[in-house]
C-alpha cells in the first residue's frame, strides 16, 4: 500500500508539473508572438525601403556624393592606368560589342589589358559591352559574354548593357534600327540582361541617351536596382527622371589616355548634389 500510495504522490507531482510548465508556456505565448510580430513588421519595413530606393548594394562604396570617372574602350589606344589613378574615381571598360550588322559578338581588343592594369593601379571598375540584340535571347547571350569574359577579374562596379543605335551619315542604320521593336520589347530585352546579371551576383545598368529614355523604353519597367547611366551633353542634364551616372561629355581630355577624347562622367551618391 505505501508503496502504491508513493507512486501516486510521484504521478500526482508529475502532474502538477506539467500543469504548472503548461501555465508557464501560455504565459510566454502572448509575449513571442509579439517579439516575432515585431520581427516580420521591421523584415517587410526593410523590404519596402530596399524597394523604395530601386538599390541592390554594390561591394564598393564611394567616399563622397559625386564621384568623377570615365569610361573607355579600344578606341581610347594604350592607357596608363598608373596615371589615370590620380584623376578618377572609377572607370567603366569595354569588354564587348555586337556588330550592327553581322549581329555577331567579339572581345574588344584591350578589355584584358584594361581590366588588368585598371586593377593593378587599385581603380574600381564595371564593364559593358555594346548592344545590338534584337531580342531577349540575345540580350542573355551578351550578359553571359560579359560573365565569361570578367572571371578571374575584381570587378566591383556594374555590368552594363549599352544600347544605342548605329549611326551612318546622320541615318540610324543596322541590325537594332531595322528591328523597329517597340517599346515593350526593347524594355523586356533589357531586362532579361539585366536579370541574367542579377542572378550571377552582379550589379546591372542601363547607358542609354536621354532621347532613349525618354522615348524608345519604359523606365520605371526595369529591373529593380538597375543603375540607371544617361549620356546628355549639354551643360546641364536635361533628363527628367531618376538617375544615378551621368555622361556628361565625349571630348574629354585626360593625362595617360592614349586618344585625344574620353568619354567622362559624374556618379552621383547622394540625390541632393545633383543640383
Amino acid at each position: 500500500m505505501a508503496t502504491k500510495t508513493t507512486k501516486k504522490k510521484k504521478s500526482s507531482n508529475r502532474s502538477s508539473g506539467k500543469k504548472s510548465a503548461i501555465k508557464q508556456n501560455k504565459s510566454k505565448k502572448p509575449l513571442i508572438i509579439a517579439i516575432a510580430s515585431v520581427i516580420i513588421a521591421l523584415c517587410v519595413a526593410a523590404a519596402g525601403i530596399a524597394a523604395h530606393f530601386n538599390v541592390i548594394p554594390t561591394p564598393y562604396e564611394f567616399k563622397g556624393d559625386r564621384v568623377s570617372g570615365i569610361d573607355v574602350s579600344s578606341h581610347n589606344g594604350k592607357i596608363d592606368w598608373k596615371k589615370v589613378s590620380k584623376q578618377v574615381d572609377f572607370a567603366f571598360i569595354r569588354v564587348g560589342c555586337r556588330g550592327y550588322g553581322n549581329g555577331k559578338i567579339f572581345l574588344d581588343e584591350r578589355a584584358k589589358y584594361n581590366m588588368k592594369h585598371a586593377q593593378k593601379a587599385g581603380v574600381p571598375f564595371g564593364v559593358y559591352i555594346y548592344s545590338q540584340a534584337v531580342n531577349e535571347e540575345e540580350a542573355v547571350e551578351e550578359a553571359e559574354f560579359l560573365l565569361k569574359h570578367i572571371k578571374g577579374y575584381n570587378v566591383q562596379l556594374p555590368l552594363v548593357f549599352d544600347f544605342e543605335y548605329a549611326y551612318k551619315d546622320g541615318k540610324m542604320v543596322g541590325r537594332l534600327a531595322e528591328a523597329d521593336l517597340n517599346k515593350k520589347s526593347r524594355t523586356a530585352m533589357i531586362n532579361a540582361f539585366c536579370k541574367t546579371v542579377i542572378d550571377a551576383g552582379y550589379t546591372p545598368a542601363l547607358y542609354a541617351s536621354t532621347y532613349i529614355y525618354k522615348l524608345q523604353i519604359n523606365p520605371s519597367k526595369l529591373e529593380k536596382g538597375t543603375v540607371i547611366w544617361v549620356a546628355d551633353y549639354n551643360e546641364k542634364i536635361t533628363y527628367g527622371g531618376d538617375y544615378d551616372i551621368w555622361q556628361y561629355t565625349c571630348t574629354g581630355k585626360m593625362d595617360g589616355v592614349g586618344s585625344k577624347y574620353v568619354d567622362k562622367d559624374y556618379w552621383y551618391t547622394n540625390e541632393k548634389d545633383k543640383d
